[in-house]
């Protein structure tokens, strides 16, 4: 007479019990964890060891990045470089310039060696401001090179060229 079990369990079922890949599975997951314990106190993220150090940030985040006074000082910082490599620029903001004030741009690029290039034809805070903080930096170079007269002349040019 045949057990129960015989009809009921299919002959294909493997034992139970522990079998090599279980074994191979917990010890690449001990392995795994103990791989990232490692990294984060390599890094600094965990603190196993007794140095008695201070933790070290991790990352910084710049809360201005898209504002006008990061703009300004983008601007200020590009002019400077332009200082140094020699070239008197000053940036417009607005739409293209018409034909008068592209002759006296030639006039004063000519006279002063002083370039009149338009930044954006979109007029928004943050092109405002970039073309701000470069011309403040610019005028101050005109005026050391050319005298306080040319410099305002150039920027009462400024001034009558770009919207506000």
């Amino acid at each position: 007479m045949a057990l129960l079990s015989e009809f009921v369990e299919p002959k294909w079922q493997r034992p139970r019990g522990v079998r090599k890949i279980h074994v191979v599975a917990v010890l690449a997951a001990i392995a795994a964890a103990g791989l990232v314990l490692h990294m984060f106190s390599e890094f600094g993220v965990l603190d196993l060891g007794d140095d008695g150090g201070e933790r070290q940030l991790v990352a910084t985040v710049d809360l201005r990045l898209g504002t006008p006074a990061l703009s300004r000082e983008r601007g200020e910082a590009w002019a400077r470089n332009d200082v140094k490599a020699g070239a008197l620029k000053l940036l417009r903001v607005g739409p293209a310039p018409g034909k008068a004030e592209t002759a006296r741009a030639v006039r004063m690029k000519q006279r002063y060696g002083v370039d009149w290039l338009t930044h954006s034809e979109q007029v928004t805070p943050l092109t405002t401001a970039y073309a701000e903080g470069y011309n403040g930096v610019m005028r101050a170079e005109i005026e050391r090179r050319h005298g306080k007269d040319v410099a305002d002349g150039l920027l009462g040019f400024e001034a009558a060229s770009s919207p506000r």
